[in-house]
């Protein structure tokens, strides 16, 4: 009431002031909200990492007061010196997202590659012939090379790539293409089917040609 002086001359002794059983002050910060300090709160984890296991539903974190905020361009996670390790459970790990971008200039890819060749001499059949039959399904790029190798000047060759998807359909896809001595082709398909072979022949039945026949592919 007016006039009326209070008990203490201090008024900051007049406020009430909550202890905890240390007989130690609550400490709030500058707006009087309650502080949580690393020495107050504290989460150890087992000896093998942090598990954390979300309900069925989903992980749910819900306060008024408790706020995680995240860096402007997302979550950083920092592995330590000897390499970050994570264990998927039995059935793998599955990550969609149509934001989700992965990349590193450490980030190596394994590459398989196949390479066959072959020499065919004394082709002298006008009708023609298939070459080896090869499954192209599992490779990601594949190409054929043919090097006519006659020692006889007039020696010709006609080639054609062909396709397949059972190996017994056949569809010619490049040629024939006319190979002279000592020249080279390559055949690749515009059409992607299970299988591929070349088919060959000579031009004439008196100049026997020999072709160097290379198969080459990446995984």
């Amino acid at each position: 009431m007016p006039n009326f002086k209070i008990f203490q001359d201090v008024p900051d002794q007049a406020k009430v002031k909550i202890y905890g059983s240390n007989d130690v002050a609550f400490n709030t910060d500058s707006s009087g909200n309650l502080t949580i300090t690393s020495t107050g709160l504290a989460i150890t984890a087992p000896a093998n990492g942090l598990m954390v296991t979300a309900p069925a539903e989903g992980l749910s974190i819900t306060s008024t007061g408790l706020a995680i905020t995240a860096p402007a361009n997302g979550l950083t996670v920092t592995a330590p010196a000897e390499g970050l390790s994570i264990t998927p459970p039995a059935n793998g790990i599955l990550i969609t997202s149509t934001g989700l971008a992965i990349t590193s200039t450490g980030l190596a890819v394994a590459v398989g590659t196949t390479d066959v060749s072959a020499t065919r001499v004394s082709i002298t059949d006008t009708a023609g012939t298939p070459d080896e039959t090869y499954n192209v399904l599992d490779l990601r790029t594949w190409s054929f090379g043919v090097v006519n190798n006659s020692l006889d000047a007039n020696a010709q060759a006609l080639v054609t790539l062909q396709i397949s998807p059972d190996a017994t359909n056949w569809q010619n896809e490049v040629g024939p293409v006319t190979i002279d001595q000592n020249s080279m082709e390559t055949f690749v398909s515009s059409i992607f089917l299970k299988y591929a072979r070349l088919y060959y022949s000579a031009v004439n039945s008196a100049s026997a040609v020999t072709l160097n026949i290379f198969f080459q592919g990446q995984t």
